[in-house]
Order: structure tokens, then C-alpha cells, then sequence
């Protein structure tokens, strides 16, 4: 089961939602995933304490990835701005978003510098 956090309410989601990170072709982090979302991804958040990341939705909701980066990850994440959400279906993208990748630190935002 996933949970989506709605405005403080946790939702639970019944259907299992596979999600990855991949590198394309083109050197860009994509995270790639097999079911559609309840609403558009605005932009994707790395938690750096908990080094977890986030997907934050236009309808506020938010979906925590139960995934944990490794250290090699860390400092990837840490350079980029951007994360392409990529949905695939039979091995084929079918629906994309290109989202701003932002560094949490406690739950909110921090300036480049201050990573």
C-alpha cells in the first residue's frame, strides 16, 4: 500500500505503485513509474537529512518514495535541479513531467549554497 499525505490527512492508496530512478540516454535523473498518480506532479523534493524523496502534487498531496539513497546517490542529487516523472507502459513512456528537483532540510526548502 502507498500513502499520499492530503493537507496534513494520510490517504492510503490499495494499488502498488513500482517507481525507479534511471538515467536517460541524454544524462538526465528520471524517475520512471507503472500507474498513473492522482493528480500532476509540481516538483520533486530531496529530504538530504533523511535522504528520501518526495513527489509534491497540485492538489498539495504528497507521495514519500520508501527509498533511501546511497552515498553515491546523495552526491547526484545534490547537483541536479530537474527530474523528468516518466509513467511507462509495456516498456514505453506514455506520460511525462518535467519537474524542478528541489533539497529539503527539516521539512523545508534550502538555497543551493546552504547544501
Amino acid at each position: 500500500m502507498a500513502e499520499v499525505n492530503n493537507h496534513g490527512q494520510t490517504t492510503r492508496i490499495a494499488r502498488l505503485v513500482n517507481i525507479g530512478l534511471v538515467v536517460n540516454a541524454r544524462g538526465k535523473l528520471c524517475l520512471v513509474h507503472d500507474e498513473p498518480f492522482e493528480a500532476t506532479p509540481l516538483w520533486v523534493g530531496y529530504h538530504i537529512d533523511k535522504r528520501k524523496l518526495e513527489i509534491i502534487f497540485d492538489t498539495g498531496a504528497t507521495f514519500l518514495i520508501d527509498w533511501e539513497a546511497t552515498d553515491e546517490m546523495h552526491g547526484y542529487m545534490m547537483k541536479i535541479n530537474k527530474i523528468l516523472i516518466i509513467r511507462m507502459e509495456n516498456r514505453r513512456p506514455i506520460e511525462g513531467f518535467d519537474t524542478t528537483f528541489l533539497r529539503l532540510q527539516d521539512g523545508k526548502t534550502i538555497d543551493d549554497d546552504a547544501a
